[in-house]
């Protein structure tokens, strides 16, 4: 049985400042392709807008965890597919 990979996103900020976390697991073969596309060496930063969202993105895997902090402004491509695949789970 494979292991399985757990993904957190964690949405902060926005007018109100209020958070929100949502949590998918499965197993790591189900879930690889889309979390090896993020750019997690170059996650993007913003320093320009304020009152918008940030997503603080936490991925476990066996033997290994990542983490990424995502303003709302850069949360496309891979990034975007991982928390809308996350908050529909």
């Amino acid at each position: 049985m494979p292991a399985d990979l757990v993904v957190t996103v964690v949405r902060s900020g926005g007018f109100a400042g209020l958070s929100r976390t949502w949590a998918a697991s499965g197993p790591v073969d189900e879930w690889l392709p889309l979390v090896e596309a993020c750019p997690w060496r170059s996650a993007p930063v913003d320093t320009q807008s304020r009152d918008r969202f940030v997503y603080l993105i936490t991925v476990t895997a066996p033997r290994r965890k990542r983490t990424a902090t995502v303003p709302e402004v850069a949360l496309t491509g891979p990034w975007k597919e991982l928390v809308d695949r996350v908050q529909s789970a």
